[in-house]
């Protein structure tokens, strides 16, 4: 790759992290690329770092596009294992570790992977697997080591992250191809179980390449992101767009509306992620000497705000952005209509449908539904999930499943959400999810999650349940029982028993009308 390459548009060819790594480390060998938890590494640094894990997967064995999984908090170690990763031509699979159980084990099966980098913290979650699921993990590497600790029984060898890397030795890169696939991100299954994503190395600069473009992200820069490097925003539009161009990623532990503004001020942030509820949040704060006092110029990805605009001096930039498919609507950096999501990226093919996926007219409100111009530049379809594949391409399109309306300027405007889709601080929860687990309390006969608002773009979860005869569980034993086995993000602010739920022709709950219908008079609130 050379020094020349264009960052805003990369040939399908060339992208592949391990030819960029090496252009960084020589390059721009004593530039700060990625700050966490108070420590700064260069590029240099970080491409050691990089192949000293990446030595260590060999040693183990792991095979060209065979799966890894990641079960870590924002740490550097999780930059380090997904970037090694693509040097040897494994795949990376980040889970989201505060999972357990049932949620659990499904990227592990999925994903039939026979190593783990875990962080010591959440090494007790390992024991939530079936036990077929631990013996076939042959190898884990636990990040800040497992001194102390009383290690689950069944994966053959458990080793501390340290031991994993190997500093000397032959150079672990791998001849990679654009085509292969690099990352399965799990969605948080909106209407089913949590689906993985398989993202390519084409696909996953495609994104990258767009958030630059969205943000006018440049070498200079200091990126600023408190989200987790598990999900797509922090880790394919944050640490690998940084890479992209040569700018320095900081990473946050997570977000905080009380933190934000000084966290942005210390680093010297220009450039910061934000979700859709997060602008409120900060505006929720009372004034602080640090509204003004830092270099932020823009955040992604939320919906223009003047007010907050105005009390922070920073420009919101909107933009619309799938884990399937990376950037399809955007607006290039200065350039913004207030309250659109852009227009159709020049890589991609966009239309609005009816419910019988016939395009609706200029104005109209429709399901948004896409296509990419170039090959490999979204995802390979949803791992071990032909059918859901096959349904979400319908038609010869990929259909988002949000609605929007585009105006006489091509401009695109998100209208709303899908009616069963909860959406938390940012966070698409899965109903499925959380009813499979609820519905295992003997006391319930039937329930079901559902959204209830919250706020702008924000949901808080309600769940309504039907009690067996003869029981008389209460809603707050209810609570108490779920919250030892759900996530907190997935727990529900109501619960509300009813004696019976609608139900279709074909026997299935009817959401909406339970939406439609509201909270009831009688509905429990969890205010803890």
């Amino acid at each position: 790759m050379s020094a020349s390459f264009d960052p805003y548009d990369v040939p399908l060819e060339q992208r592949r992290i391990g030819p960029l790594l090496a252009l960084r480390a020589g390059a721009d060998a004593e530039r700060p690329f990625l700050t966490v938890g108070g420590r700064t590494w260069t590029f240099a640094e970080a491409d050691k770092e990089c192949r000293a894990v990446g030595r260590g997967l060999i040693a183990r064995k792991v095979a060209a596009q065979e799966c890894v999984a990641i079960m870590l908090p924002n740490c550097a170690e999780m930059v380090f294992t997904w970037f090694a990763c693509a040097l040897v031509r494994a795949v990376n699979v980040p889970i989201n570790p505060a999972l357990r159980g049932a949620m659990l084990e499904t990227p592990f099966r999925d994903s039939a992977a026979r190593g783990l980098v875990i962080h010591r913290d959440f090494v007790a979650a390992i024991e939530t697997l079936s036990d077929e699921v631990r013996r076939r993990l042959e190898w884990v590497a636990v990040v800040g080591g497992s001194a102390g600790l009383q290690l689950p029984a069944g994966p053959a060898e458990y080793v501390d992250f340290d031991r994993l890397c190997i500093r000397d030795g032959p150079d672990p890169e791998r001849e990679a191809d654009f085509r292969d696939l690099q990352t399965v991100f799990y969605t948080s299954g909106t209407t089913g179980p949590a689906k993985g994503v398989q993202t390519i190395n084409a696909h996953q600069f495609s994104a990258a390449s767009g958030f630059l473009r969205a943000v006018g992200l440049e070498r200079e820069d200091i990126l600023f992101t408190p989200f987790p490097l598990f999900h797509g925003l922090a880790a394919r539009l944050g640490v690998l767009p940084c890479l992209l161009v040569g700018a320095h990623a900081v990473v946050g532990s997570r977000f905080s509306a009380t933190r934000f503004w000084e966290e942005v001020a210390a680093c010297k942030a220009t450039v910061a992620h934000t979700i859709f509820s997060t602008p409120r949040l900060l505006l929720e704060r009372p004034a602080g000497r640090h509204d003004r006092a830092h270099r932020l110029r823009a955040m992604f990805n939320a919906h223009a705000n003047p007010a907050f605009e105005e009390r922070f001096g920073v420009t919101l930039v909107e933009a619309f952005s799938m884990t399937e498919t990376g950037f399809v609507l955007y607006t290039r950096w200065p350039d913004r209509r207030p309250g659109s999501c852009g227009r159709v990226h020049e890589d991609w093919e966009a239309v609005l449908l009816d419910d019988k996926d016939r395009a609706v007219k200029r104005g109209e409100p429709g399901q948004l539904a896409v296509r990419p111009k170039l090959p490999y530049i979204m995802m390979q379809g949803y791992m071990k999930q032909p059918g859901a594949t096959v349904a979400a391409f319908r038609n010869l399109w990929f259909h988002t499943g949000d609605m929007m309306r585009q105006d006489a300027d091509g401009y695109f405007y998100y209208l709303d959400r899908a009616k069963e889709r909860i959406r938390r601080r940012g966070e698409n929860i899965s109903s499925h999810d959380i009813e499979q687990t609820a519905s295992d309390h003997p006391a319930i006969e039937e329930c079901a999650a559902l959204p209830h608002p919250a706020g702008p773009d924000d949901d808080d979860v309600r769940l309504v349940a039907v009690r067996r005869a003869g029981t008389s569980l209460t809603e707050a034993d209810y609570f108490a029982w779920l919250a030892q086995r759900l996530p907190r993000p997935m727990l529900p602010r109501y619960i509300e028993f009813m004696a019976s739920l609608p139900h279709t022709a074909t026997n299935k709950i009817e959401k909406v009308k339970l939406i439609s219908a509201g909270l009831g008079a009688s509905a429990w609130e969890n205010r803890s």
